[in-house]
């Protein structure tokens, strides 16, 4: 595990420098107690996990473990040092708003790693799963990654938005059930989300059925566009309350 939240100390001192100031030493040296309470916290969580799924805490060989690596700022260097044999990428909620858009974007864009947005009960990964599918290879890939998180859920559906459906793509769902079947998992159940502007007609379909993890490619069109224009991979980010999301550039 690799703790990535924001350098408070350095964004202090940053915001000094911008308003022509400075802030007194006793700042800063506040500001790194509350770093190192935050690090403690984190490795108790981490200590309190693997006392519940058997897990061994701290680095070594031989049976499964969790390892905390040492904070190291700023977060998207830390990040970025361990993505490269990274299956997953777990970030919170909370990392979708303010400045930490940009370690969102590391890895998505840079990294082209996989990330999963925990939204609620870590349990509901294991419930209702859907594909948001408009065959394009954002979303193919994502599907790829997902395979393990299909298997394991109780149900899946296939979602789509005719208002957001490409014409150079193979948005048909049964190119996606065949290769579904081919990896055992059987078959989705195919939803239509009506509406408009395609995410938050998909985010809606996916709330009305009770879907715990959506699946879907991430950033389709150019990053400059989805920033000017929004898209339907910032309804879904912006969903505080809909499922969790798995997502794939």
């Amino acid at each position: 595990m690799v703790p990535a939240y924001p350098d408070a100390a350095a964004s202090v001192a940053a915001f000094g420098i911008s308003a022509g100031g400075a802030y007194p030493q006793e700042v800063f040296e506040a500001l790194s107690e509350a770093m190192k309470t935050t690090q403690a916290e984190i490795e108790q969580v981490c200590r309190d996990v693997c006392e519940e799924t058997g897990l061994t805490f701290g680095p070594g060989g031989g049976e499964p473990r969790l390892v905390l690596a040492d904070y190291d700022r700023p977060p998207t260097f830390a990040v970025a040092r361990h993505l490269a044999l990274a299956d997953l990428v777990v970030v919170a909620q909370g990392l979708l708003t303010g400045s930490d858009r940009h370690l969102i974007g590391q890895i998505l864009f840079a990294e082209r790693a996989p990330l999963l947005i925990a939204r609620g009960d870590p349990e509901s990964l294991s419930g209702v799963a859907a594909i948001a599918w408009d065959g394009s290879a954002h979303a193919g890939r994502a599907v790829r990654q997902a395979l393990p998180l299909i298997g394991a859920s109780k149900a899946l559906l296939i979602l789509q938005a005719p208002e957001g459906r490409r014409l150079d793509t193979d948005a048909n769902p049964e190119t996606l059930n065949a290769y579904l079947r081919a990896h055992d998992l059987g078959e989705g159940r195919c939803v239509s989300a009506e509406g408009s502007p395609e995410g938050e007609a998909l985010i809606r379909t996916a709330r009305a059925n009770d879907v715990d993890l959506l699946i879907a490619g991430a950033f389709g069109r150019p990053q400059l566009a989805e920033y000017l224009f929004g898209g339907a991979t910032r309804s879904f980010m912006k969903a505080k309350d809909g499922p969790s999301l798995l997502l794939m550039h």
